[in-house]
């Protein structure tokens, strides 16, 4: 691939990125109005958070049979197409609506999710690392800008407006993943004819031996490797830790700093923002050294740094929202590159993934629930927190496994 066009395909990259997170990032500003005005109960409010974070787990095997099917490319620009439905359909109606098009908003990042990442692996082989961390990076512009956002735009329009103004970024991110992505893929959309697909793959192999085809591969094989178990729990922790402190730093700091909804906000724009650097260096760092598990322990330890503060100092909210950003940007970029850095090729990739993102992400999605359910039934955050900082250990003593120098092989074909 020439430069222009690899240059071409990361800006795809960070198209389809600015619309992995927004959508979820955009509620918790405006949570308190919205529950107030459409009648959530604190359960489904929690819902409109954790919800789609469990897709991400549930519809990770989806996702990735889907990106067999179509190919990674065609099936990224479905999961862009459920994403503007969702976020459109989830503010025309009740209750029941919304949490409907919540949903599929899920579902629409889920692929996004899984198959980005093959994309990279598959397109950019040299340089997987380093656009990893550019595409985590960009997550996070797209939940700081919303998180930003979204009150002023609310102030102004409604809640509605504020959660609906976020599709524009649909066809855009569309439009440039069609032209630098798709028209490159290779291969028919579906129906290949007998052997055809074998012939393809073995076409794009580098010499005499090379990698079962994907029609002839079993991606479960990893569900029996206890790295990719350490890999799948390292991002399961890390989804919780980001994914409770995305739903709750407002309402921590109203309740324990006295700041106003609007500072709240200000709060999680800064946490948000503060992820980039380290979601751009953190790849590069990990590339260096073949064992990468300290920089998780580093990771786990800053947030432990987090919580700590919230609990202890809360008025010195700015520091922690900044400690807290660095965590969450360099602890998803890590999870990543170890997923791109520890499979053989893009098929490996796509099966880590798969399971990394349903083992992950059901994780994830229970944090902010525990979190919730803590706070509520202990009548403070002592008990939340302590259950945070639980899962930042975790999260270091996973990534002493993941960080392993270890190279996960393709699966041999099945008998035919």
């Amino acid at each position: 691939m020439s430069r222009r066009a690899s240059l071409l395909t990361i800006l795809a990259v960070v198209l389809v990125a600015l619309n992995l997170r927004g959508a979820i990032a955009a509620v918790p500003p405006v949570l308190e109005d919205l529950q107030a005005a459409v009648g959530l109960t604190t359960a489904q409010a929690a819902l409109m958070t954790s919800l789609p974070v469990l897709l991400f787990a549930l519809a990770a095997p989806l996702a990735a049979r889907l990106g067999r099917r179509l190919g990674p490319g065609r099936a990224v620009l479905v999961g862009l197409a459920l994403i503007g439905a969702g976020t459109l359909v989830r503010v025309v109606g009740g209750p029941l609506v919304l949490l409907l098009g919540t949903a599929v908003v899920g579902l629409g990042i889920t692929v996004g999710n899984v198959l980005v990442p093959v994309v990279i692996k598959r397109d950019l082989p040299g340089h997987a690392s380093r656009v990893t961390g550019f595409f985590t990076a960009t997550l996070a512009v797209g939940a700081a800008l919303t998180s930003a956002l979204t009150v002023p735009v609310a102030q102004l329009l409604g809640w509605r407006a504020a959660l609906a103004l976020w599709v524009v970024l649909v066809p855009v991110a569309a439009v440039g993943w069609w032209r630098h992505v798709v028209r490159r893929e290779r291969g028919p959309v579906a129906g290949p004819a007998p052997g055809a697909e074998h012939a393809r793959y073995a076409s794009q192999a580098p010499g005499p031996s090379h990698t079962p085809p994907p029609s002839a591969r079993d991606d479960r094989f990893v569900w029996r490797l206890p790295i990719a178990w350490a890999l799948a729990v390292a991002l399961g922790c890390q989804s919780a830790l980001y994914y409770s402190l995305t739903t709750w730093l407002p309402t921590i700091l109203v309740d324990r700093a006295g700041v106003t909804h609007a500072v709240g906000g200000t709060a999680m724009a800064l946490y948000q923002i503060t992820a980039i650097p380290t979601a751009l260096t953190i790849a590069n760092v990990a590339r260096l050294r073949p064992r990468q598990g300290w920089i998780g322990v580093l990771i786990g330890v800053a947030w432990t740094v987090l919580v700590a503060g919230l609990l202890l100092a809360p008025g010195a909210w700015p520091l922690w929202a900044v400690v807290g950003g660095l965590a969450q940007g360099a602890g998803f970029t890590y999870a990543l590159t170890l997923i791109v850095l520890r499979g053989r090729d893009e098929h490996v990739v796509r099966a880590l993934n798969a399971m990394g993102q349903l083992v992950g992400y059901t994780i994830g999605a229970a944090g902010p629930f525990a979190v919730g359910w803590l706070a509520q039934t202990t009548g403070g955050w002592t008990a939340p927190g302590l259950l945070l900082v639980g899962l930042a250990v975790a999260l270091g003593a996973s990534s002493l496994v993941a960080g392993r120098d270890v190279v996960v092989e393709p699966a041999p074909s099945r008998a035919t």
